[in-house]
């Protein structure tokens, strides 16, 4: 193998020993052409390179190995070119016969390295990186320990030994994985059937629904767990193994110190980032622990006011819930302001991003929500209306069943559920019947036409019959009979009663009906509103004597009274 290295690198080897003899014979031409050292000192940079623009850095690589970085030409040569050269000059010499040793060479450009006594590179002030903190002896002697190595590594690969007792231990590392790998896959099967044993042990014992949907949703968390750390102890052994496998060939070995504990510094990181944190989440979890012990406390507070022991402030037991829920949202939103500047990765510009998407969506989408929310607080603090109390929102009528902070919810008289958005409730009509100053409950209006032929006292009468004889029409106050029109034929009356109970109102409607038509059939009187094509020739009047009432058909008319 090292025969057929030879001759494959023959020509670049002749190329590569010519340029560096040339090199070696023109650095005492070049000096002359450098400006004058000031007191024997070094050149720098900027001397060497004579003014020069700075080009662009090149490293110099060899078997897989970085050995120095060019910074600055070398006699008009780039540092790209110049590494390029040495490369090939490094591989020329490293091929001939013989161990390729180094040397160094003193020019007044800077040090030629030699290897196998010719001439790979130089290096000048020029290279020396000015942030590193090196000067040049010191990167001189870092570049030939790297030089010495990788020629080290170069002839190690080229004995067949070498590679021989390197697929053999990555044989043996792979045997050896794939029977840890089998038995730890045995350890995790084992492992998640004792897992489930015992979940159906607690659901077994477990009989309310609630407590096994918590114990369900903890398994499930369980579970990811144990699956993250199954696969990350899968990688590390991978890792371990790959590891191994390069670092047997020496071509290969930067490779496995590269990647040495890889997966392990990556946890490392996760486990000191989790550790930092920690002092921060210990704060958000003592300002969650604050807001929850003061909303607790107001909590119970509130309740003593909605059960009616006491009142806190002017608040009434109406009023307990909802500033039950405000307070509460209140809190815990100062709650979660106090705690974002501890949360781990605040200060991140990913989480400022976040931050930023979520106000954006809150402020186009929740607008209309904070509206109704906003109308929800004003019915309640306004006390425009409560629970229980019979109103009309537009043209329909209910009892109010609840004021939400978002909808007011109605029950009509035929038991549909009505929900009115808060804005709407404060936006139109409302009509509370249940303020009325004669008390809870609802006045309802009976329109009756009756015929001028028809005594209105006797109508009055009738109607107020009728209402007493109706059940759920409340005595006090008492119902009373307006005439509301004197139309063309006949006259409108109006039977106003009061409800204990508005929800009642159809029914105590149909039943008082039915007792006005009985009222006026016993009473002889026809309920009707004539209309006249033409008019008869006696003139449509009540003799004063029926004024209180028409004599019922089929009775004997009363003698007059004696003079």
């Amino acid at each position: 193998m090292r025969s057929m290295l030879r001759h494959g690198h023959a020509r670049r080897a002749a190329g590569a020993l010519l340029l560096g003899l040339l090199l070696v014979l023109w650095a005492p031409l070049a000096s002359a052409q450098l400006p004058d050292l000031v007191d024997g000192g070094e050149a720098t940079p900027a001397e060497s390179t004579d003014g020069a623009t700075p080009e662009r850095e090149a490293t110099v690589t060899y078997f897989n190995r970085d050995i120095v970085t060019f910074r600055a030409p070398f006699l008009g040569i780039p540092p790209e070119r110049r590494a390029r050269n040495a490369e090939s000059a490094i591989a020329t010499a490293v091929a001939q016969p013989g161990v390729a040793s180094l040397g160094e060479r003193k020019v007044p450009q800077g040090v030629v390295i030699t290897v196998g006594g010719a001439a790979a590179l130089v290096l000048t002030p020029g290279d020396v990186d000015p942030l590193s903190g090196q000067d040049f002896a010191q990167a001189q002697a870092d570049l030939v320990s790297r030089l010495g190595a990788a020629i080290a590594a170069a002839e190690e690969q080229q004995e067949p030994r070498h590679l021989l007792r390197g697929a053999l231990f990555c044989l043996l590392a792979t045997a050896i994985l794939v029977g840890v790998l089998w038995g730890y896959r045995w350890l995790v099967l084992r492992l998640h059937q004792w897992l489930e044993r015992q979940v159906q042990k607690r659901l077994s014992a477990t009989r309310a629904e609630a407590g096994r949907q918590l114990i369900r949703g903890m398994v499930t968390v369980l579970r990811w767990t144990v699956r993250i750390i199954e696969w990350v102890v899968v990688l590390v052994l991978v890792e371990e193994w790959l590891r191994f496998c390069l670092g047997q060939f020496a071509y290969t070995r930067p490779w496995a110190d590269a990647m040495t504990g890889w997966i392990v510094a990556r946890l490392k990181d996760f486990g000191s980032g989790v550790l930092s944190a920690i002092p921060g989440l210990l704060t958000v979890v003592l300002i969650f622990l604050l807001a929850r012990a003061i909303t607790k406390t107001l909590g119970l507070m509130l309740k003593g006011v909605e059960h009616g022991r006491y009142n806190l402030l002017g608040i009434d037991a109406q009023l307990a819930e909802p500033t039950r829920k405000l307070m509460v949202a209140v809190i815990w939103l100062f709650a979660l302001a106090m705690a974002y500047p501890y949360l781990p990765g605040a200060q991140t510009d990913a989480f400022k991003g976040l931050s930023v998407l979520v106000g954006l969506m809150v402020s186009l989408g929740a607008s209309s929500i904070i509206g109704q929310a906003a109308g929800g607080f004003t019915l309640l603090y306004s006390r425009t209306m409560q629970n229980g109390d019979f109103v009309r929102i537009g043209d329909t009528e209910g009892v109010v069943l609840q004021i939400g902070l978002f909808t007011t919810r109605l029950r009509t008289f035929t038991g549909v559920e009505v929900s009115f958005p808060n804005t709407v409730v404060l936006n139109g009509r409302l009509e509370n019947y249940s303020r009325h100053p004669d008390g809870a409950g609802l006045w309802m209006d009976t329109n009756v036409t009756i015929g001028y032929d028809t005594p209105w006292r006797q109508v009055q009468r009738l109607l107020l019959q009728a209402a007493a004889a109706t059940e759920g029409v409340q005595e006090a106050p008492e119902p009373f009979v307006l005439q509301t029109a004197l139309s063309d034929f006949y006259v409108e009356y109006t039977l106003r009663t009061r409800l204990a109970d508005p929800m009642r109102r159809n029914a105590i409607r149909t039943t008082l009906l039915s007792n006005v038509q009985d009222a006026f059939n016993e009473a002889g009187v026809q309920i009707m509103s004539p209309n006249y094509r033409g008019d008869t020739e006696a003139p449509k009047l009540v003799p004063r004597e029926h004024w209180e009432g028409l004599p019922v058909p089929g009775t004997p008319a009363k003698a007059d009274a004696p003079d």
